[in-house]
């Protein structure tokens, strides 16, 4: 069995202009930090050309005299102008696209890369973008065009394979968007966290007023950008590599704060405009299930060491549906996507209908609470019996 790379092999070339930027980054900076977040500890540069660097990436450079690999070792070998999806560094080398401009090689061919730079650079191609709907790309920047159809795959990595309908195909394409204007600009991901979140506790503040029809839009309006700007500082973390846990908690938090704002909101203005008492205690008692929720998630990510709660396995409503009750969960699960129920709630407040759009999310709160306890239990069951191994 072979162990996941540790080294790469940079072949040095002089097509490559040092100033170009793609999505933000330079190439030499992009390939460094794509290395080093791919799991790379050690890079050696082999042939003439001008050596890559960036600062951001804690990466030792080995002279090749000094590369030192045990008979079950493999090394990536690329050139330095690549851009490529660092999750290719996780793959077997049977599962690289045969024309990647990026190999997973075993030790013994070490001595011969060494030796013949040259020619195992004329071996790799000009590289490979596969289908839109892939996203295992790595392909050399020799070019303009090159360069363009870089960016074009860069970006279309940013579309999750695990996103919701209304992210798929309305939000991501807004959030993907303004990406492409953030990354211009020096503003970090954690900053626009703060921002977005800002904009969603607005949301609330705006439907506590429901005796104003601009303030039912504003709110709905104010919900839903939120939940499309949700996207922008994740996007523009990946594509710049300035994600962190803590950058994953601030997002984590931020969004479930503006849920509970916008909630709440809705429950006490409508308590106040009708003056209904027991409003006022639905909200809470639906803001307590919301907490009980978040609590439940928060200290399985936290042992996890994430802050991500798409981490979290889902041992209730994965697998295939069984029977009647397995594709009413399913349904239910596609509809407690946060992308779908903020967007029908939204829509419902800015129509006029901020009693509905409660309701709907309060009684959505109190079904998720239970499945989200039964989950934790059966993760606790699955450690136990070392059926599930998490970090």
């Amino acid at each position: 069995m072979t162990s996941r790379p540790r080294l790469a092999a940079v072949l040095l070339t002089e097509s490559c202009d040092p100033n170009c930027r793609i999505a933000g980054l330079t190439i030499d900076e992009r390939l460094m930090l794509a290395l080093h977040h791919g799991g790379i500890q050690q890079v050696v540069f082999l042939g003439g050309g001008r050596v890559p660097h960036s600062q951001r990436a804690p990466l030792t450079i080995l002279d090749p005299a000094d590369v030192d690999l045990a008979p079950g070792d493999t090394f990536v070998l690329l050139p330095a102008d690549i851009v490529f999806d660092r999750g290719l560094l996780a793959k077997a080398p049977r599962d690289i696209p045969k024309d990647a401009a990026l190999r997973i090689l075993p030790a013994a061919r070490w001595s011969d890369v060494r030796d013949r730079p040259d020619k195992w650079l004329r071996t790799l191609g000009p590289g490979h973008v596969p289908h839109p709907q892939r996203q295992d790309f790595a392909l050399r920047v020799t070019s303009r065009a090159a360069a363009r159809q870089a960016s074009r795959a860069l970006y279309r990595s940013l579309v999750k394979p695990i996103d919701g309908l209304v992210s798929r195909h309305l939000n991501r394409k807004i959030s993907v968007a303004l990406t492409r204007l953030l990354v211009k600009t020096p503003l970090r991901p954690n900053t626009l966290t703060l921002f977005i979140s800002a904009l969603g506790l607005l949301s609330g503040v705006a439907a506590f007023f429901p005796e104003h029809t601009l303030a039912l839009v504003l709110a709905g309006v104010l919900f839903q950008t939120q939940s499309i700007l949700d996207g922008c500082d994740g996007e523009l973390a990946r594509l710049r590599f300035q994600f962190s846990t803590r950058g994953q908690w601030l997002d984590t938090i931020g969004d479930d704060l503006t849920n509970y704002a916008f909630c709440l909101g809705l429950g006490l203005g409508q308590a106040r405009v009708l003056d209904a008492p027991w409003l006022v205690a639905a909200a809470l008692v639906v803001l307590l299930f919301q907490l009980w929720s978040s609590g439940i998630m928060y200290q399985r990510i936290y042992k996890m060491k994430t802050g991500d709660l798409l981490a979290l396995p889902n041992l209730v409503s994965s697998g295939p549906p069984k029977g009647l009750p397995g594709k009413l969960l399913r349904w239910i699960h596609t509809l407690s996507k946060r992308d779908t129920f903020v967007l029908i709630t939204a829509v419902i407040t800015a129509a006029g209908y901020p009693l509905v759009a409660f309701g709907i999310i309060g009684v959505g709160s109190i079904f998720m609470a239970p499945s989200l306890t039964l989950n934790e239990i059966r993760i606790r069951r699955a450690l136990r019996d070392g059926t599930l191994q998490l970090p």
